[in-house]
């Protein structure tokens, strides 16, 4: 439409629903087309006309079958012959039954009588605003602040309907004689999703938002600025803008030049002229998402405890705008940084008195013990130069485990030695190394099947201890044969005490000659070694040093227990019967309008983004055509991981919000982008606090009262193999904790429903915990490691319960990372750098946490402001 059209020429109320002060129904003088007692349809009894002009007529009326006051609206009779008019009707009917709460007027059904259709809806017994405030002027402050909540309220609740109302004024709100406020007449109202074109001109000009009177797309945010139309009128008795053309309307409104609220009205607070410029700014990007932000905005009062007492389920808009502002004062915060700064430091002692790794001389990097393996691969016959390898490093669980099974006295320094708790594993071949379809290149992926690939397993100090390779293809001569005295010398062993026996393993690869040495271990006491040597033409393609800790090799498939079979089926059948309820849960929380979907998006996004970087830290890359095929084999898995999550966000969600919102409004304000919300730092600042002080107590705790002089391996050697793979396994660790975090938040929040108890549900929820951790039932310590994690996971669910999902996710990333510190006290080894890498992120976050847990307050204050 253009500017400085005839306001007339826009269609204001087609159908509006009248409703008077009973002084007003006294004065209405005209009959309508039934008398007082006319019974219609055989179920409603005419009790008096309420209202009558152009927009038909509107009576009271008793509901004989359900015994209750009741207001009937009719057509004029020349309306009933115009089918937009009867399409309008039915569209009425049809949008205000999609919305039900205590300020929205409800409407019943529709009918007919004698060819004439009218509408069923709830009687309201008391006087609309536009003539209560033509009587009185305008509400005091008080009553004003809580008729404007009850606006916002209803208003929202057609919101989350997806319903648009388009004509909201105070000729169109009523108040009844309880005091109660009601939204009436949806007759523009419409699904946001089916509103275009020349439909979207239609309302009241005067209560109308700039770019509905411009005819462009009408939202939500225009029912924001009509509803700060209304508030304006409510609080001052005045309109804010009173131009008597289009034109001056839009000029007026687009200049936004108001009169102070504060100068008409002395009493109204600062506060609430704030928050109702803010829903008439021009620009409907600016202003407040959505009716109870605005409701939150305004002074005093709970918008979220009101929803919550109507049955409804707040927004999530609403959860992020409840709850605190400001963050922890200092006397909580400073001790919460002191503390995680004191446990991140202590990491590495622990790790030095309690880990394996920091009790060996470690010398080499994984690039040099790549290096001794291809030496070790150029004197076993194969001399060319690979294009390409892969060298990756591996805790040795089972050497650890096998020492701890020595006599005392344990020398672990000495021992460790001799034989390093880690190993080096290397791959070449003369073509790329193809890892399908990941990408990561493993000992069996790609396949070791063509000529000229090896396989080498070097420990820490560079002493071969596995080899095997195909031998070249199509060469007639591969010169001297290798001997056995060169296996020995690069496994670090004295051939001389050592004595040949008959080989009991069968060699995994092409062998025409296989022998076995036996001897013991130059190092580790009462340790036999056995040494495996194949060859093929005097080239060597099999070699092991057999441990007494090493399995035997597999012949065939390994059997799978009937328990383990129905264990897996069992399992199978409850993720698949979970995920198809999570599915059908969704769908419906969906179609109810329930569903955070921007929150959704936003959660699986991230996944989908963790997942990615993880790749890129795990993906070998090589110049092959099939690198395209894995990057979008990393996307389609990443697309899958991040689609289950937001179906199961999409489905278990919604229920947190309706009846614990309190623990998720951080987690809402983090999705909404709010990084430097004050809440959202203090509750990363405790979780952070939480996780390391977790971490140290537990590691702590098997020190002093586990078996004495025992060490555990190094888990984090993934940190140590480059930049790359340092962040990937930040990214995973971070994936992990937005993923458990969630399901163990609505695990026990489940159980606390099942249950009603807090206490309870948190042990239930650990102890579920344990069930399904077999690295803590399976642990050689369980009867020390179980009672630990049972604590740890108590813990943690009582700070989930009091707290919420942001505290939760930073404990369980700072608990996580804090296990990935791979540094000692000696600062100077080549892996050290990885450790303190990670010791600084921590402290960063921390320390950002806290700087931002502050909020308005200064970084440093006297005594006084301490609080």
């Amino acid at each position: 439409m253009a500017a400085g059209a005839d306001p007339s020429r826009i269609e204001t109320v087609a159908l509006r629903a009248v409703s008077v002060s009973p002084s007003s129904t006294s004065s209405i003088g005209e009959e309508g087309r039934f008398v007082p007692g006319t019974l219609l349809g055989g179920r409603y009894r005419i009790i008096a006309l309420l209202g009558k002009g152009g927009m038909g007529e509107v009576y009271r009326a008793t509901d004989l079958t359900l015994g209750q006051s009741v207001a009937l609206k009719f057509l004029p009779e020349e309306a009933t012959r115009d089918h937009r008019v009867l399409e309008r009707f039915h569209g009425e009917v049809r949008v205000a039954r999609q919305v039900s709460h205590p300020n929205v007027c409800r409407v019943y059904d529709i009918g007919e009588v004698e060819g004439m259709p009218f509408l069923s809806m709830e009687y309201v017994d008391g006087e609309d605003l536009q003539s209560l405030l033509l009587r009185i002027g305008r509400l005091p402050a008080d009553k004003a602040l809580e008729t404007a909540r009850k606006i916002c309220a209803g208003l929202a609740a057609a919101h989350d309907r997806g319903i648009i109302h388009r004509d909201l004024k105070p000729a169109n709100i009523m108040m009844n004689r309880r005091g109660e406020v009601l939204i009436m007449d949806f007759g523009l109202a419409a699904v946001a999703s089916e509103l275009s074109g020349a439909e979207a001109r239609n309302g009241t000009p005067a209560y109308m938002a700039p770019e509905q009177l411009k005819g462009a797309e009408v939202t939500v945010r225009s029912d924001i600025y009509a509803l700060g139309l209304v508030l304006y009128e409510l609080f001052t008795g005045k309109r804010p803008y009173d131009g008597t053309t289009l034109k001056k309307l839009l000029e007026q409104q687009e200049a936004a030049q108001l009169t102070s609220m504060s100068s008409i009205a002395a009493d109204i607070d600062p506060t609430v002229e704030k928050a109702i410029r803010r829903c008439l700014e021009p620009d409907p990007v600016k202003r407040p998402a959505a009716a109870l932000a605005v409701a939150a905005a305004l002074p005093g009062g709970d918008p979220l405890a009101a929803a919550l007492a109507a049955g409804e389920t707040p927004s999530p808009e609403l959860v992020a705008a409840a709850g605190e502002t400001e963050g922890l004062p200092r006397k909580y915060s400073v001790p919460l940084l002191l503390v995680t700064v004191l446990c991140l430091f202590a990491v590495p002692v622990i790790r030095q008195t309690a880990y394996a790794n920091f009790h060996a001389p470690l010398d080499y990097p994984q690039d040099v013990l790549g290096q001794k393996a291809r030496d070790i691969a150029a004197s076993f016959g194969y001399p060319k130069k690979p294009a390409d390898s892969a060298t990756w490093l591996n805790e040795r669980d089972d050497l650890i485990s096998y020492i701890q099974s020595l006599p005392e006295p344990r020398k672990w320094q000495e021992w460790l030695a001799a034989e390093p708790p880690i190993s080096a594993e290397y791959r070449e071949s003369h073509s790329s190394l193809v890892a399908m379809p990941s990408g990561k290149v493993t000992r069996d992926n790609p396949p070791p099947t063509e000529p000229g690939m090896v396989h080498v397993i070097v420990d820490g100090s560079g002493r071969l201890r596995e080899f095997s390779a195909l031998p070249y293809d199509g060469e007639a001569d591969i010169g001297a044969p290798v001997q056995p005295e060169t296996v020995f010398r690069a496994a670090g062993l004295d051939m001389a005490t050592f004595t040949e026996t008959p080989p009991a393993a069968l060699p995994h690869g092409p062998a025409d000659q296989l022998r076995a040495w036996k001897g013991t271990h130059p190092g580790l006491p009462k340790t036999e070694l056995i040494v495996e040597i194949g060859s093929w033409k005097g080239r060597i393609t099999m070699v092991r040093v057999r441990f007494p800790f090493d399995k035997p090799d597999a012949v065939g498939q390994t059997q799978r227990s009937l328990p383990a079979k129905l264990l897996g089926t069992g399992s199978l059948v409850m993720i698949t019967g979970g995920l198809a309820s999570a599915a059908l849960l969704a769908r419906r929380n969906w179609k109810l309008g329930r569903a955070d979907r921007k929150g959704a998006i936003r959660v699986a996004g991230a996944r989908f983004l963790l997942a990615s970087i993880a790749w890129v830290g795990a993906v070998h890359f090589v110049p092959s055509d099939t690198l395209l095929f894995q990057f979008f084999q990393s996307i389609g898995d990443g697309l899958l991981s991040a689609s289950v999550l937001w179906v199961l966000y999409i489905a278990l969600e919604p229920a947190l919000r309706a009846r614990w919102p309190h623990s998720i409004v951080t987690w809402n304000r983090l999705l909404a982008g709010r990084w430097r919300d004050p809440q959202v730092a203090a509750h990363i600042l405790i979780g952070a606090a939480v996780g390391t002080f977790l971490w140290v107590s537990v590691e702590s705790s098997q020190f002093w009262f586990g078996p004495k002089n025992v060490l555990e391996s190094e888990g984090a050697l993934s940190f140590a193999l480059g930049t790359r793979q340092w962040l990937a396994v930040h990214a995973s660790n971070l994936a992990a904790a937005l993923v458990s975090g969630p399901i163990l938040f609505l695990t026990i929040f489940g159980l606390r429903r099942l249950v009603r108890n807090d206490v309870l549900a948190a042990i239930l929820t650990a102890l579920l915990s344990i069930m399904f951790n077999s690295g803590v039932t399976h642990s050689p310590q369980w009867q020390l490691v179980v009672p630990l994690y049972f604590v740890l996971m108590s813990v943690l669910m009582f700070i989930l319960l009091r707290l919420g999902l942001v505290a939760a996710i930073a404990a369980m990333f700072f608990l996580n990372d804090s296990n990935s510190i791979i540094a000692g006290t000696d600062w100077t080894t080549w892996y050290a750098p990885y450790g303190l890498a990670t010791l600084a992120l921590l402290l960063g976050i921390a320390l950002l946490a806290f700087r931002y847990s502050l909020g308005s307050r200064e970084l440093f204050a006297s005594g006084q402001e301490m609080g």
